[in-house]
């Protein structure tokens, strides 16, 4: 580890007519410097506070011997010092990786090893045990603590008294400036490698407000930034709570707000929101698993014409957009809407040719967002990154008007009396049921080595809808490949941090049951046949 300082004018450039993800959001935080850049519970920080923050924090880094090309993991909630210490370990040239904090300790190990973490920084107050496991299995790594704590140094005491002034960049545009872990829907997370020249997206406008309420470390976090970037204001909460939503929108007139469709449907549910003023808000955003049309329709009646659908990876970003008003035509409900202006969206089969309008097959993305490749997995880079198309190991179609339809991930497909069963294909017509409020599609591998579809469904309070009766429901209008072996009737389905259903633990609800395809592999027969993904009735 070595680092070395210069101090700048501004800090915020990294070479002659590059731009750069880091300078872009300290350079909006260097814009109207007075306003309020971050809220979190209490406290509020104005964009020169954090712009001085940033520095000091930097210094701190720096002091330690962290410097360019050097790793640094970070272990911490939604919290604005999370956000700052991201911002000063790039400016210095680090590379930054953040663990999910819902994860077992031991994959929190196995990712900051996997990303050549050369210093953990934590949040002693309610992730200390587990930076303490994390330094006991990699002795290696310097531990550097958000607060007072017997592991390590105090960062944020170490950077109090240190100059705020404007450092001069320690990276190079071509640097590495991220390992972001993809959430590891069907196995086990990889690296995705962003450079500092990658810039983001320009999607937000000045004024708005952004509230996060899931994990920094996932796409939330990237609207945050893109929020500072703009000008804006980003309202911090460490984690979800539909009141505590509600709360803030009408307390801090929220414009955007980020809320998977688990969550969406929570704020949708909570009583609270007839007597909350929600006219403040213009976008909310939904990503990262498929959606109910009925419940759609029923938050645009409640919150207006508010609502928008991305299709978004973390290899590469939002590739789809369904807009506000195309979510007035119920048509287009079960869609993703059509691809951004910069982006294609082709649907090839298992040999990798492109299939006409209406045809089933892998999703592929070209898009200048794209990732730069995995970390460390060049043999996996190569197979999804190919020819400049990115192999997304999703699967869905087009329809003539360029909708995208997505039927589920590859590794979330069961295989059923030889036919292909995607999420899609059971969870829409469960979540069609009036009873149902929310539905979620997992596969599993039996002793006999036999893949069962099942589904876990929350239900409307008192509705009194039993397991048969939603077995009937989906045979009457699906098939009888696309009834679940099992329907857990559930008080409320289990999400991790990113919002998502936590398939592994519904599946440990399961007994002599296993998760199919882990690893998301496509080389099973019957997983891209001609069939496509349509075994079931539904379409």
């Amino acid at each position: 580890m070595a680092g070395t300082l210069a101090t700048t004018g501004s800090g915020l450039e990294a070479g002659p007519g590059v731009a750069t993800y880091t300078g872009l959001v300290l350079a909006g935080l260097a814009r109207d410097p007075g306003r309020v850049a971050i809220r979190f519970e209490k406290a509020s920080l104005t964009a020169r506070e954090c712009l001085e923050g940033v520095h000091r924090l930097a210094r701190a880094l720096a002091a330690t011997g962290l410097g360019r090309g050097d790793g640094v993991t970070v272990l911490a909630g939604n919290r604005p010092e999370t956000v700052l210490v991201r911002l000063a370990a790039n400016l210095i040239g680090c590379r930054v990786a953040m663990l999910y904090t819902d994860r077992p300790v031991a994959d929190q190990v196995a990712m900051a090893e996997d990303a050549q973490t050369a210093a953990l920084v934590f949040d002693p107050r309610r992730y200390g045990l587990a930076a303490q496991q994390v330094v006991a299995a990699l002795p290696s790594v310097l531990p550097l603590a958000l607060g007072p704590t017997p592991l390590g140094a105090d960062l944020l005491a170490e950077a109090a008294p240190l100059s705020p002034a404007p450092l001069a960049p320690g990276y190079r545009p071509d640097d590495v400036m991220a390992v972001r872990f993809t959430g590891g829907t069907t196995g086990r997370p990889k690296g995705v490698l962003r450079r500092f020249a990658r810039p983001p997206r320009p999607e937000l406008v000045a004024a708005s407000t952004f509230l996060l309420c899931t994990a920094l470390c996932h796409g939330g976090g990237t609207t945050a930034d893109l929020a500072l970037a703009a000008g804006g204001t980003v309202v911090l909460q460490d984690g979800f709570e539909a009141e505590a939503v509600l709360a803030a929108v009408e307390r801090y007139r929220v414009s955007r707000v980020y809320l998977p469709p688990h969550l969406l449907y929570r704020v949708l549910d909570h009583p609270a929101l007839a007597r909350t003023d929600t006219g403040s808000l213009r976008r909310v955003t939904y990503t990262g698993c498929p959606a109910s049309p009925e419940r759609l329709a029923e938050a645009t009646r409640r919150l207006g014409r508010v609502l928008q659908q991305t299709y978004s990876l973390t290899e590469c970003g939002p590739v789809t957009r369904l807009t506000p008003d195309e979510h007035l035509d119920p048509r287009l409900l079960t869609t993703a809407g059509q691809p951004f202006p910069d982006t294609e969206v082709r649907i090839v089969d298992e040999d990798g040719t492109p299939l006409p309008p209406g045809r089933t097959g892998e999703i592929c993305v070209r898009t200048p967002t794209a990732m730069a490749g995995y970390w460390r997995n060049p043999e996996l880079t190569a197979r999804v990154l190919r020819d400049g198309w990115l192999h997304t190991g999703d699967v869905g179609s087009l329809d003539r008007s360029g909708y995208l339809t997505v039927a589920g991930r590859q590794g979330a497909m069961a295989i059923v009396d030889a036919h292909n069963v995607f999420p899609r294909d059971v969870e829409v017509p469960l979540l069609a049921h009036p009873a149902v409020r929310e539905a979620v599609m997992f596969a599993t591998t039996g002793r006999d080595r036999l893949e069962r579809v099942h589904a876990a469904v929350t239900t409307v309070p008192g509705a009194g809808v039993t397991e048969q009766q939603l077995h009937r429901w989906v045979r009457e209008r699906s098939g009888q490949l696309c009834d679940p072996s099992t329907i857990l009737l559930l008080p409320g389905l289990p999400l991790g941090e990113t919002g998502k259903p936590d398939v592994a633990a519904l599946r440990a609800l399961l007994p002599d049951a296993v998760a199919v395809d882990a690893e998301g592999a496509v080389d099973r027969e019957g997983a891209l046949g001609p069939a496509g993904a349509g075994a079931c009735g539904q379409g």
